[in-house]
């Protein structure tokens, strides 16, 4: 895993929406003030400062990944409940030193410690939000379309793409305003079924699409 330096958490979500966030995605003072007096323990300041900027946008608390609505935030032991996996496979909890913790079951947890501190963490789970259902517009190129490993590249490069996220099994770059392409690997070999491009903007998106192949999906 290559390690990255995010930006500020607020940059991060200008840029995906194009916007700086503005009052009415996030959630309010009172209300993270009421959480942490029902949690009897502060929300950890990454944690809080993406509620109270995106808390209720639906694409980015639960584009892919569901982000517990605030009420519904809960402590097990020493730590903060706060994400659930697309299939209820796997959930994640953070702590006071904003580490974050991953686990299979709520019964019986047992936590395993994500590379990714919690800010970093949030900033690669938004990008993963939108690439994988929060944005619109979603495109492919199948894994056949790629002889080797170097014609990924060649096409990344050529694409100026930028990388912003790089963890175990997933990629995922910038290719311009509000426009992503991303995907899963094994031991950097491209996984099925291939590269995705996903995108806010209809005319960006079918511009990408015929300058550099991909297939609509729909």
């Amino acid at each position: 895993m290559t390690a990255f330096t995010p930006p500020p958490l607020s940059d991060t979500l200008a840029w995906l929406l194009g916007r700086p966030v503005s009052a009415e995605d996030g959630l309010t003072e009172d209300e993270l003030a009421a959480a942490s007096h029902r949690l009897g323990c502060q929300v950890p300041p990454a944690l809080r400062a993406y509620y109270a900027a995106v808390g209720r946008r639906a694409d980015l608390m639960a584009g892919f990944q569901r982000f517990a609505p605030l009420q519904d935030l809960e402590c097990l032991g020493d730590k903060l409940l706060f994400l659930e996996e697309n299939q209820a496979v796997c959930w994640w909890a953070t702590d006071a030193q904003q580490r974050v913790w991953q686990t299979t079951d709520l019964d019986a947890p047992d936590w395993h410690e994500e590379d990714l501190g919690l800010d970093a963490f949030l900033h690669t789970i938004a990008y993963y939000q939108m690439a994988q259902g929060g944005y619109p517009f979603c495109g492919m190129r199948a894994c056949h379309g790629f002889s080797t490993q170097g014609d990924l590249a060649a096409l990344l490069h050529a694409m100026q793409a930028q990388a912003v996220v790089d963890v175990a099994g997933l990629r995922i770059f910038t290719v311009g305003p509000q426009a992503l392409v991303w995907y899963l690997h094994a031991e950097r070999e491209l996984a099925e079924p291939g590269l995705f491009l996903s995108a806010l903007d209809a005319d960006r998106f079918e511009a990408l699409c015929a300058q550099w192949d991909f297939d609509d999906l729909g």
